[in-house]
């Protein structure tokens, strides 16, 4: 083995020793509803479950829903989220032991101090909430605390950012963030056009973030978000959390280099601050096999190899705890009741 070969395992095993991580973007509920349904194997479940104790992930963002669908299943549909929400209720989550869904600040301390991994119910785009909000208090019920507007399209509350024209957060969009304040769960602004991203900053009284978008300056997508709007993230206390998918961080075809996430990180750092920053990887390979991934890390067991490439940007061991779980942990703690 070479030299450098051997310092890279050597850090590589460090990190492992001592580094946990949080998920502020994970497909998880996706992936279970498709495994309930019989199209999935149980086996990429359960891998992806011991991948994440692996890694020591302790906090994940789950989606259970939103605008978008898979194969045959439209999970804007009611029956569709409900059926998933129902998968993660205690009696159905305990077999898997090392998960468990928390509502409050409460929960999130004691499910980390024992060393398990801290489940947070999101939905990525509201068509499914009616605009009596109805579903949305029986989702709360259930645990739901975490919620995005959309998902790239439009829906009856605002505009995704894949929209020809944004015209901005609805009526009941603005009714819908002043109420998801009032219940005190978290606002999600990740896949929303600008006009409808400025429209919910201006009504939202409780705590945004951006669950898995880089920066747009780095890398000029539809995705990425502009310099202003990281801003507005950082003077909120809010996180961004970058996603690792190749073609929202770099223009060359393929697996983007480990650098290019570290790229994006760096300038996110520099427009707010070490505090703002956090990881959103938007693992989705075990459905979507062509996607490519930043350094391939390509699931939960790979995340051991981004402390090594923050470390040799100029990170310290502290702030490396940071942007892999600490703000992550901690912006969700505090946003939660």
């Amino acid at each position: 083995m070479s030299n450098t070969k051997s310092r890279t395992c050597l850090r590589l095993n460090a990190f492992r020793n001592i580094m946990r991580f949080a998920d502020a973007h994970s497909d998880f509920g996706i992936l279970r509803s498709m495994v309930q349904e019989g199209t999935v194997s149980k086996q990429i479940e359960n891998d992806f479950v011991r991948d994440l104790e692996i890694a020591e992930v302790g906090m994940s963002v789950v989606q259970v829903g939103g605008d978008f669908n898979h194969d045959t299943y439209d999970f804007r549909e009611r029956d569709i989220v409900l059926q998933t929400m129902n998968l993660f209720q205690p009696e159905n989550i305990k077999q898997h032991p090392y998960l468990e869904v928390a509502v409050s600040k409460k929960d999130i301390d004691d499910i980390t101090n024992r060393g398990k991994s801290a489940v947070i119910l999101s939905i990525e785009g509201s068509t499914v909430i009616d605009t009596k909000f109805e579903t949305l208090d029986f989702l709360y019920e259930q645990g739901l605390r975490n919620l995005a507007i959309t998902h790239d399209y439009q829906n009856q509350y605002g505009c995704g950012c894949r929209v020809e024209v944004d015209t901005g957060l609805t009526p009941d969009g603005e009714r819908l963030v002043e109420y998801t304040a009032k219940k005190g769960m978290i606002l999600d602004l990740v896949h929303v056009g600008e006009k409808t991203f400025w429209g919910a900053i201006e009504y939202a009284s409780q705590p945004v973030f951006v669950s898995h978008s880089n920066s747009k300056r780095v890398f000029d997508e539809v995705r990425n978000i502009t310099d202003q709007q990281i801003q507005a993230i950082g003077e909120r206390k809010g996180v961004v959390a970058v996603n690792f998918i190749s073609e929202f961080l770099d223009p060359q075809k393929g697996v983007a280099p480990l650098d290019r996430l570290v790229d994006h990180i760096d300038y996110i750092v520099e427009l707010t601050s070490i505090e703002n920053v956090a990881l959103g990887p938007d693992f989705f390979q075990y459905l979507m096999p062509e996607l490519d991934y930043v350094g391939d890390v390509i699931g939960p067991a790979d995340l051991v190899r981004v402390p090594p490439a923050l470390e040799t940007r100029g990170y310290s061991e502290r702030e490396v705890s940071k942007i892999c779980y600490e703000n992550l942990v901690k912006f969700i703690s505090t946003s939660l009741r």
